[in-house]
């Protein structure tokens, strides 16, 4: 379809229609014959191919047609050409990834990585850099596996852009053998959003190192959502009141287990009692059974 360029008496200027200027004295444009039902034609042709009988009252066909199921055809399953996608080619075909791109060193990841999973297996440490966030669009994601037994750490390969954690901590970030991460793309941000790594930075995967110190492990069957073990070093007391123990942390409910092992060299035995969700008591004895001063090595769980 095209316009009757063929024919001169149709009048064209610079290849279009145009109209009548009296005060130039120059003549409109002819509509031929031929093209008029030409392009009748053409949308007629679209119209019956969509199942629908042509009618000249109605105005409103050639848009019916076009949102109507009857006009295309859904592609065959995992059909990767660059036919139009129906909603059922969509439904069926699920969520894959863009593309999955497998690499032995490190590697400053493209546009091309965006939508897909960049899978790194080294067994020495490397650097996978995500690309400029400049050409991608908002929402875009990239999907990070280490595959390796080198560490791999995530990096930004512009240095205006900047990356944060799911937390919003901002800095490198490291993934260990079988993690992954997923990150989207905000403005000037690649955002740490899912995949195993998210898991230590969120408020149940969190601990304190010390040597009176604490750990929340996920757990689904807890009423807060994690169990939390604790740890501390503590002297018994040479008598039977014993010394009060403060946890590092209150446990939210319920203290289920404190087990206390000897701090050397002698052989100790000891005694516990709860009252409380942050206290306990600590009582140590001698081989004799007696009451006596004792350092204790306690672990405490709870939730």
């Amino acid at each position: 379809m095209d316009y009757p360029k063929s024919i001169p008496s149709a009048g064209l200027s610079n290849g279009r229609f145009v109209d009548e200027d009296p005060q130039a004295g120059t003549p409109g444009s002819l509509i031929p014959a031929s093209w008029g039902n030409g392009v009748t034609q053409e949308l007629l042709s679209v119209i019956q191919a969509a199942g629908i009988a042509p009618s000249e009252t109605l105005y409103n066909q050639l848009l019916t047609a076009l949102r109507g199921s009857g006009l295309f055809l859904t592609a065959p399953l995992f059909d990767n050409s660059r036919t139009v996608a129906t909603t059922e080619y969509v439904l069926r075909s699920g969520m894959q990834y863009g593309g999955f791109d497998v690499y032995n060193t490190g590697a400053t990841l493209a546009l091309s990585n965006v939508g897909g999973v960049a899978s790194f297996a080294s067994n020495t440490p490397v650097t996978a850099r995500l690309p400029a966030t400049t050409e991608i669009i908002q929402g875009a994601t990239v999907t990070i596996v280490n595959a390796g037994s080198g560490i791999v750490t995530v990096s930004t390969a512009s240095a205006v852009d900047v990356l944060c954690a799911s937390n919003g901590a901002q800095g490198t970030i490291t993934i260990g053998l079988g993690e992954t991460a997923e990150f989207i793309k905000l403005n000037n941000q690649w955002r740490l959003v899912g995949g195993t790594v998210a898991l230590k930075y969120s408020a149940m995967s969190t601990s304190s190192l010390q040597p009176n110190g604490w750990k929340r492990t996920p757990d689904t069957t807890s009423p807060t959502g994690y169990v939390i073990e604790q740890w501390g070093v503590s002297s018994s007391g040479a008598d039977a009141n014993g010394v009060l123990v403060t946890f590092p942390m209150s446990f939210p409910n319920a203290v289920r287990n404190i087990v206390v092992t000897d701090g050397g060299p002698t052989c100790a035995s000891f005694g516990v009692s709860t009252g409380s969700l942050s206290q306990f008591r600590l009582y140590g004895r001698d081989y004799n059974g007696a009451y006596s001063n004792w350092t204790g090595l306690w672990r405490a769980i709870g939730y």
